[in-house]
């Protein structure tokens, strides 16, 4: 037998898994039940709650019938509307509890409003409570819009990890090589977006470090989300470092009034159908691609 053939037997290949999840669970019916599906039949392994949604009611319903789909928490503070009463936010959101929409300026605030601090902690801290108050368990917390990075709001995240017992936590920085080689659309957007992000989660490894906390070594999503389905995926899992990556996604059965208001031009069914596609099922066989979820963590 050929010596080459016999000596890399013996090298263990290196480990790569991949973390699945859906976000936006709980902002509308038909992304809900694609959640629920894509982890029956499909590759799907976590889900982020948006626990003040319009229909966070249905998606704690479908959580507790999968007892193995690892929830996470999706802390919103932008687009979206907070779990306290507005009276008790005067400075986060309007009359009617909603969220600013413009991430941009919302960022901006937060930055240079520190009259904000102590309402941003309390609404995360009462959009925990409230997946705690269903029975439900949250492996994990992101942030919509990776809003949970901004240099603000990061510190008051670390804390109410450790306050809570959170064990996980989605660091959003993507391989730019990678992206672009998939898909060069929408490339000033891309650039600027893998630009802060990097800065951002340099500045928050280390924390991660000094928490405890687990967390994804690779991530993909961000700079083409809403475009993540068959084609991209099947270029992707071949390109996949050794180490955690997490994949994040989408899925919808349909896109509703809800989703078109928020997200006019993303692929909702099109990510859907990858999730329940034989041949990611075989790719990720393939190429030695373990699923796993931030509580296996």
């Amino acid at each position: 037998m050929d010596k080459a053939l016999i000596t890399s037997n013996c090298i263990p290949l290196p480990r790569r898994s991949v973390i699945i999840t859906g976000d936006d669970f709980g902002l509308a019916s038909p992304l809900n039940h694609a959640i629920a599906l894509a982890h029956r039949q499909g590759v799907l392994t976590c889900a982020s709650l948006m626990v003040s949604a319009p229909h966070a009611s249905e998606a704690i319903a479908l959580a507790r019938e999968l007892p193995n789909l690892c929830l996470g928490l999706h802390l919103t503070l932008i687009q979206g509307q907070s779990v306290l009463p507005p009276r008790y936010l005067p400075h986060l959101t309007d009359s009617q509890g909603n969220f600013a929409r413009q991430p941009v300026g919302a960022g901006l605030r937060f930055f240079f409003s520190p009259r904000l601090q102590d309402e941003i902690r309390s609404e995360l801290a009462a959009q925990i409570e409230a997946v705690l108050h269903t029975g439900l368990t949250p492996w994990f917390v992101n942030g919509h819009l990776n809003i949970h990075l901004h240099p603000r709001v990061w510190p008051l995240v670390l804390e109410l990890t450790q306050e809570y017992n959170i064990l996980g936590v989605r660091l959003p920085q993507e391989d730019l090589k990678i992206a672009l080689g998939l898909n060069r659309q929408r490339l000033s957007y891309k650039l600027a977006h893998a630009l802060i992000f990097a800065w951002l989660v340099r500045r928050a490894r280390s924390s991660v470090r000094q928490y405890g906390l687990k967390t994804n070594d690779h991530l993909f999503g961000l700079l083409n989300d809403g475009q993540m389905d068959e084609s991209y995926l099947l270029g992707l899992l071949p390109r996949l470092r050794p180490g955690v990556t997490e994949i994040y996604c989408h899925p919808a059965l349909w896109s509703d009034a809800q989703l078109r208001h928020w997200m006019p031009d993303y692929h909702h069914q099109a990510e859907f159908a990858a999730l329940l596609s034989p041949r990611i099922k075989q790719a990720l066989i393939e190429n030695n691609l373990e699923l796993s979820n931030f509580q296996r963590l």
